[in-house]
C-alpha cells in the first residue's frame, strides 16, 4: 500500500507542523529566550522536503485555492528571501540571529510569493503585541527611549541601543511569529489577497 499526498492532505501536512513548529518555539522563546537551532533545522529541512516531494497541483502554493508545491527552487528562493527581509533587523540588533533564521525557514514553506507578506504580518503582531505589553508592565518611557535610540542611531550607521543593558523586558519574539502566521494563513486561507508576491 502507497502513501500519496493528495493537495488537501499535503496542505494539512504543512499547517500541522508550521503550527507544531510555533507552538515549540514559543515555548522555548519563554523558558530559554532562544529559539534553538535544531527547531529552525528541522523546519527548514521539512519545508524544503514537502516544497519538493508534494503534489505540483499548478504549483499554487500554500495558501493557493489550489494548493501545490513549489518545487526547490521557489522554496530555496523563499528561504533566501526570508532571511534577507530580517538581517537588516538583526544587524540593527532590533532582533534575534534565531528570529531571522525562523523567518528564513518559514520561506522554505511558503516560497517567494507569500513571504514578504508573512513577514509584515509578523512585523505588525510584533508591534501590536509590543504596544500591549509595554501598557501592561507600564515600562513606556523605558521602552519610547530605546526606539529613539534605534532611529537615532540608524541615522548616524549604527544604533546607540544596547538591547543587553538597555532592554525594555525583552518579549519573546516566537510569540510574533506564531500570532503573525495564525492571521496571515487566517486571511489567505479565507480568500485574503496575495500581498507583494512574485
Amino acid at each position: 500500500m502507497s502513501f500519496e499526498l493528495t493537495p488537501a492532505s499535503w496542505q494539512l501536512w504543512c499547517l500541522a507542523i508550521l503550527a507544531l513548529g510555533m507552538l515549540m518555539a514559543v515555548e522555548w522563546d519563554l523558558r530559554e529566550h532562544r529559539i534553538p537551532n535544531a527547531l529552525i533545522l528541522f523546519l527548514l529541512l521539512t519545508g524544503l522536503a514537502l516544497q519538493t516531494v508534494g503534489p505540483t497541483n499548478g504549483r499554487g502554493g500554500l495558501f493557493d485555492a489550489f494548493p501545490g508545491a513549489l518545487g526547490i527552487g521557489s522554496a530555496l528562493l523563499g528561504v533566501l528571501l526570508g532571511l534577507l527581509i530580517y538581517l537588516p533587523f538583526y544587524m540593527m540588533r532590533t532582533m534575534g540571529a534565531g528570529d531571522v533564521k525562523l523567518m528564513a525557514a518559514l520561506g522554505a514553506f511558503v516560497g517567494t510569493g507569500e513571504v514578504i507578506g508573512l513577514a509584515l504580518f509578523v512585523l505588525i503582531a510584533g508591534g501590536v503585541l509590543s504596544v500591549i505589553r509595554m501598557l501592561l508592565k507600564r515600562n513606556a518611557r523605558l521602552v519610547l527611549n530605546n526606539v529613539k535610540l534605534i532611529l537615532i542611531g540608524m541615522g548616524h550607521g549604527g544604533s546607540g541601543f544596547d538591547p543587553a543593558t538597555q532592554s525594555a523586558d525583552r518579549m519573546p519574539y516566537a510569540l510574533s511569529f506564531a500570532t503573525g502566521l495564525a492571521v496571515f494563513s487566517y486571511w489567505r486561507l479565507s480568500g485574503g489577497m496575495q500581498i507583494l508576491g512574485f
